[in-house]
């Protein structure tokens, strides 16, 4: 390590004002031996860390860019081939389709319409920039430290020297100071300071939050009218993720947390979702809440039902406004059944074959029915998903196809089952509740207090709400490392649910965007910080796209290539220790 002192020793002081006469010989050799060399006058304009950092900008840019328009781009393209003349009158499709393309490729890097990939430049590039700079700049003041201290502890030598010296001359010679020093330090001089692994940390962080905070502020600031709390949760759930891995290794908390954490999470997350959708779906996203209604298969005019129940705008066995009145009549005829089983006012509950959809006249045989119908439909859907390694890596799976074909099928097959029995007992379990409360819940109840109860109080919200905390229990079908991801999945969605619920017009938009900055800086503080100093406690599908945005090496590859510069190291030790061995002493 270079001393403060061999960097002093290059530091210019202040030329006499009488220059001494020089010889051409000692001229000419002086001004040789301080001529620079070439890589010294001209160093290179940028650092490999600076261009790491640029880096990281352009990939950051692009994977925002790619997410914001590949979806657009995909349902453009299919809108194309299903309806290819579905376009204005003298217009021409494929100009049309251009066009549209064209739209989608601009909106997309564009900050008003679309604005992900800033915020992941600015999170991530920022952080990358930030971080290097304060590092150069603690070492600097370190280093600053260190020159300053031993000025100091010279000055003092000096200081006693002269109170020291009993020559007359010394006493009434003139006190002279010498010349300030000005001080300048190369990266060649900060690249000897190493600082502390807590230091280098805490760097992270500060640069992980100042940058993050940057990113969401400038949202806010042009796009004022697309809300950004989607990207904030999600960073507070992968933050909290980080957090329970800690948790769990440290051994924090009761011993079952490791094992159904994600279980309680998803059940909890799963009862407030089921819950928005079933009576407020504005509070979640909107395609969100078009696929969950998609998967339900129940018809729209029940569902207004319900929500007027519980709101009070339908009123069993009173008069009922024409469009509140009709609602379940015209289901009933759509049906084929008796229309007077859907009227409100002849009826004072309503029958559990209209709640079924004219299904079946049991629960039972209804759940069952719609567990069979859910596990087709979840079929369509996770055979592609569970094919798609096989899609991306197909010389692989033709590998293991021809090592072991039954095994290999099997484990699809096997679980895509697995998965579509899933959804398939998430939707039944739906059902489920909402008539065990009615058929079996609410009797006991009458038998039990002796009232009679409408269906303003059996159809309120204590049967959903039942039914939505059931649904949740279904994760325990799938495999216990998969149960985390899923949690994972639906935590953000739940999330955006309470918070449109507790924070909708209480509090003033400034206050809402501070806190919703405070929130995603902190979040993406820890996640930063935790994939660069602790790799294990970040799950591994956030660790390979976000690694390769960072250019930060996997974990394992990380460790191979620590224990490889180690034994490199212990290898060139011993063979300059064999060599100076070998090597015959001059003064022998």
């Amino acid at each position: 390590m270079t001393t403060s002192s061999d960097i002093l020793a290059h530091v210019p002081e202040k030329q006499p004002k009488h220059s001494t006469t020089t010889t051409p010989s000692s001229s000419s050799s002086s001004s040789s031996s301080i001529t620079p060399s070439r890589k010294e006058t001209h160093p290179t304009l940028l650092s490999p860390e600076l261009v790491s950092a640029l880096r990281v900008c352009i990939r950051s840019y692009g994977v925002g860019y790619v997410f914001a328009t590949a979806p657009k781009l995909i349902k453009t393209l299919i809108a194309f081939l299903l309806t290819p003349r579905k376009v204005a009158k003298g217009q021409n499709p494929l100009l049309a389709f251009i066009k549209a393309i064209l739209a989608v490729v601009k909106d997309g890097a564009s900050a008003r319409k679309d604005g992900m990939s800033m915020l992941l430049m600015i999170s991530l590039g920022g952080y990358k920039l930030l971080e290097l700079f304060l590092n150069r700049g603690v070492k600097k003041a370190i280093l600053m430290q260190q020159l300053q201290d031993d000025l100091q502890q010279q000055q003092r030598q000096q200081k006693q020297q002269a109170d020291a010296s009993t020559t007359g001359a010394a006493s009434t010679a003139p006190s002279t100071t010498s010349p300030r020093k000005r001080i300048q330090l190369s990266d060649k001089d900060l690249a000897t300071v190493e600082l502390t692994a807590d230091m280098k940390q805490r760097v992270t962080m500060l640069a992980s939050f100042l940058s993050s905070a940057a990113a969401i502020l400038f949202m806010h600031r042009y796009r004022p009218q697309h809300a950004t709390i989607d990207y904030s949760l999600f960073a507070v759930v992968r933050a909290l993720d980080v957090g329970g891995h800690v948790a769990v290794k440290n051994r924090w908390g009761p011993s079952w947390l490791g094992s159904y954490g994600a279980v309680a999470v998803f059940v909890l997350s799963c009862a407030e979702i089921m819950y928005s959708w079933l009576y407020d779906p504005t509070r979640l996203p909107g395609p969100y809440a078009f696929w969950i209604t998609k998967m339900s298969r129940m018809d729209k005019r029940l569902l207004t039902t319900l929500r007027g129940v519980r709101d009070g705008t339908v009123q069993f066995e009173h008069s009922n406004p024409p469009h509140v009145a009709n609602l379940l009549t015209g289901l009933c005829e759509d049906l084929g059944m008796d229309p007077a089983m859907g009227d409100f006012e002849l009826r004072s509950r309503l029958s559990c074959k209209v709640v079924h959809q004219g299904i079946a006249d049991s629960c039972e045989a209804h759940t069952a029915y719609r567990w069979a119908q859910g596990f087709m439909v979840s079929t369509g859907i996770y055979l592609p998903v569970h094919l798609l390694p096989a899609l991306l890596s197909p010389k692989s799976f033709i590998q293991k196809l021809q090592a072991n074909p039954v095994a290999t099928l099997s484990s699809t097959l096997l679980a895509t089952a697995r998965s579509s029995a899933f959804l398939a007992t998430y939707i039944a379990l739906i059902w489920y509740g909402i008539c065990t409360w009615r058929s079996k819940v609410m009797p006991l109840t009458t038998k039990l207090t002796g009232r009679r109860y409408t269906s303003n109080v059996i159809d309120n919200v204590y049967g959903p709400l039942l039914g939505c905390f059931l649904c949740g229990f279904s994760v325990l079908i799938e495999k216990p490392h998969r149960r985390a991801e899923m949690a994972l999945y639906v935590l953000p969605r739940a999330m955006y649910s309470m918070w449109s619920r507790v924070m909708s017009g209480r509090l003033s938009r400034r206050v809402e965007a501070t806190g919703e900055a405070l929130m995603f800086a902190v979040s993406m503080s820890v996640l930063l910080t935790g994939m660069k100093w602790k790799r294990e406690m970040v799950r591994p599908s956030m660790q390979g796209l976000l690694g390769w945005m960072l250019e930060m090496k996997g974990a394992r590859r990380h460790q191979r290539q620590i224990q490889h510069e180690l034994k490199g190291e212990g290898k060139e030790t011993h063979e300059q220790s064999a060599g100076a061995l070998s090597e015959p002493r001059k003064d022998a």
